[in-house]
């Protein structure tokens, strides 16, 4: 005997046919997927403080001075100094390549990353202005999370299964079939992406008075996909 296989992924249905064999091995496959909309409650900021200077222990001492001015603006704020972690440090020669010439060194970068948590939304725009008029020169972007989410996902997988098995319904009728029962689920996971990744974005000189930097977290979204497998006949 041959089996007669039916899946349906999303809104799209894919017949594999060979013959007809015993009912009870039919089966009609489906997949589903729930979305669950959530406000974050934190933000990774990514700054950065970039220095050239003749030397590299001008470079770095200039650096650090900069650098040291922005934790403490930071940190009167309210955000705790664990918060504030450095990203990444970086020390390297400058070259300047002119035609027909050897490379010439001009001096030395030292690029020092910052990347500060902040577990209250009001003072995200508050801290990348208070680290530019510190002295921050470049903001390397900012992405946004959800610190307890497992609640959303479990909501997110409930939203799966419901649209899943209207799939199912909605198949088998199209087809002329009669759902028996699951036979067997596939949960594929609930994931929270981060979110709104402001990447590039860059601020030289100072604050210069221009106000506050506007920054909308919007809506994170929890996704749950599920298949389910029923029998038909």
């Amino acid at each position: 005997m041959k089996k007669i296989v039916l899946v349906a992924i999303g809104c799209c249905l894919c017949l594999t046919a060979a013959a007809a064999l015993a009912p009870d091995d039919q089966t009609l496959s489906v997949t589903g997927t729930g979305v669950v909309q959530v406000a974050p409650d934190t933000a990774y900021v990514k700054l950065a403080v970039e220095v050239v200077k003749k030397t590299a222990q001008e470079a770095q001492s200039d650096n650090a001075a900069t650098m040291g001015r922005i934790a403490a603006a930071i940190v009167k704020l309210g955000i705790a100094s664990d918060k504030v972690q450095t990203a990444g440090y970086y020390i390297w020669p400058e070259t300047k390549y002119e035609q027909n010439q050897p490379p010439k060194l001009v001096g030395y970068r030292c690029t020092n990353e910052l990347s500060v948590t902040v577990e209250d939304m009001a003072k995200v725009s508050r801290v990348i202005d208070a680290s530019i008029g510190a002295g921050a020169n470049s903001v390397r972007g900012i992405q946004f999370a959800r610190k307890n989410d497992e609640e959303f996902k479990r909501q997110a997988l409930d939203k799966a299964v419901k649209d899943a098995a209207a799939k199912a319904q909605a198949v088998a009728a199209a087809a002329g079939l009669k759902l028996k029962r699951i036979r067997n689920i596939i949960e594929s996971g609930a994931v929270l992406p981060a979110g709104n990744d402001y990447a590039g974005l860059r601020a030289l000189g100072g604050a210069g008075g221009a106000g506050e930097t506007p920054v909308n977290p919007g809506l994170l979204e929890v996704r749950g996909n599920v298949t389910l497998t029923y029998k038909v006949e």
